[in-house]
């Protein structure tokens, strides 16, 4: 149960607030659109003064709402693709971080594979939770705890931030926090970005990623069914899923492939998706990024609706279980296992990686360079073995050329990334959209957990040799 977090006065985008509001004081809820219409279109309008509304609430809606409860503290915008990572302070004083992804629209591929279908476009990742009570071993926000739940008006705020620099194209729920421990709220935020009085974004450029909270899946694709879903899976079996995600213990491998086939089955109609869900899989050296490993990942997914996001671990300070990056050469290894098996697999390309915009680097903002989690651009490992052979090399001096992908099924991946809806199965060699594993402050894990966690990664390691 996350800890209640009160609010007030409460955020004038939060529906079920102003819907009790509007009901307490004998008011038919039809107003709230035009609230909320003229709001957007006036930002700095006192709520008193909104035109066409009952005398009787006027003064009450002033005194216990207001147009954004929370503030944009800090921005830094990266010199290198122009994505900016937004420091949000909430009434309570807790701080959550969102990042606007900047898509250049050029298409990486040198004989300009999928530029029909590029664009130049921005995707938000927003947050749901204030830290996150989960403990996935590879991921800082799982550190903090969990200190509340968002309201479903300050996940919208997070958009009202980001429109206030750039126009946004697509949102993906894969900032702090497991959305799906945050259900209603989610999707009451939702419902109020795809609503045409609020937000107006179509239903379909929006995604929810999860670590697999099985009911919550369920019923986020009868509640929402053209939203998009994404998986966080990381391990190829239960056993060594357990050692990196916690919750893997409640929710089996075997009930996510169901719901993925479920999935399937239900969008099968949908000409641009075709029921795809986005598989995310953080690669650990010596953990689970073994041939055994992907071979087993091979025989889980293949036959089914996915996209697999390889993500190479990105190293955080604080972290207590002694993870490293994999090599190139074996990221690339465990690639071509998928790419053999015709299974569509990309590794993510950098966003905001010189301001530290990526998996375990939200927890404060800095301008100093970072290593992003997701050091690929859409290409073969192998393909980036020399940047790291330049120890000298700063950020700002790697090279950004553009690559050959050596298969269909990883060529041209520049071109569709998060939340592009056009591109999600329009040819097997599409990039799914982009993840986001956006972690908080780091604070290092007891001494005594983290020997456990170790001895029971070990134990199970076996699994995959």
């Amino acid at each position: 149960m996350a800890p209640s977090r009160q609010l007030r006065p409460k955020p004038l985008f939060d529906e079920p607030s102003l819907r009790t509001f509007l009901f307490n004081h004998g008011v038919k809820d039809v107003h709230m659109g035009k609230i909320w219409k003229y709001m957007l279109a006036n930002p700095t309008s006192p709520l008193d003064q909104i035109p066409s509304l009952p005398e009787k609430i006027r003064q009450p809606l002033k005194e216990e709402f207001v147009f954004c409860t929370s503030t944009l503290v800090e921005s830094i915008k990266s010199e290198i693709d122009g994505t900016i990572k937004m420091l949000i302070r909430l009434q309570d004083g807790g701080e959550v971080e969102a990042v606007l992804i900047h898509h250049s629209g050029e298409a990486q591929h040198p004989d300009q594979a999928q530029a029909d279908r590029c664009g130049e476009r921005d995707t938000l990742c927003v947050s749901s939770q204030v830290g996150c009570r989960l403990g996935c071993t590879f991921c800082a926000t799982g550190t903090m705890g969990l200190q509340g739940n968002l309201w479903a008006g300050e996940i919208q705020e997070q958009l009202i931030h980001a429109r206030s620099m750039r126009g946004v194209q697509n949102i993906v729920f894969m900032g702090m926090g497991e959305p799906l421990e945050n259900f209603n709220g989610v999707v009451s935020s939702i419902r109020g970005l795809a609503d045409p009085q609020r937000f107006g974004m179509a239903p379909s450029s929006i995604t929810v990623s999860t670590v697999g909270i099985v009911e919550n899946m369920r019923k986020l694709m009868v509640e929402l069914p053209k939203v998009k879903l994404a998986l966080s899976l990381h391990a190829p079996n239960q056993a060594l899923r357990e050692t990196l995600l916690p919750v893997a213990q409640k929710y089996k491998i075997e009930e996510l492939m169901e719901v993925i086939d479920d999935y399937a089955v239900a969008n099968s109609s949908d000409g641009k998706r075709k029921g795809m869900v986005m598989v995310s899989y953080v690669l650990i050296e010596g953990v689970n990024d073994s041939d055994d490993c992907a071979m087993e990942l091979r025989d889980l997914v293949k036959n089914r609706a996915v996209i697999v996001n390889l993500i190479p671990y990105n190293p955080f300070e604080g972290n207590v279980h002694d993870y490293h990056e994999p090599s190139a050469e074996r990221v690339d290894a465990f690639l071509q296992i998928l790419v053999k098996a015709d299974i569509r697999v990309f590794e993510r390309r950098h966003h905001g990686r010189d301001i530290g915009a990526a998996c375990g680097q939200l927890a404060k903002l800095s301008a100093q360079p970072a290593l992003d989690i997701e050091n690929c651009s859409g290409k073969l490992a192998k393909e980036r073995m020399k940047i790291g052979e330049e120890g000298s090399m700063t950020i700002k001096d790697l090279p950004q050329k553009k690559s050959v992908a050596a298969h269909p099924l990883v060529a041209a991946l520049e071109c569709t990334e998060a939340g592009d809806e056009n591109d999600l199965a329009q040819a097997a060699d599409a990039q799914q959209r982009k993840r986001w594993l956006i972690s908080a402050s780091v604070v290092a894990l007891a001494a005594g957990a983290a020997t456990l966690v170790l001895l029971r990664r070990k134990a199970a390691r076996s699994a995959c040799r």
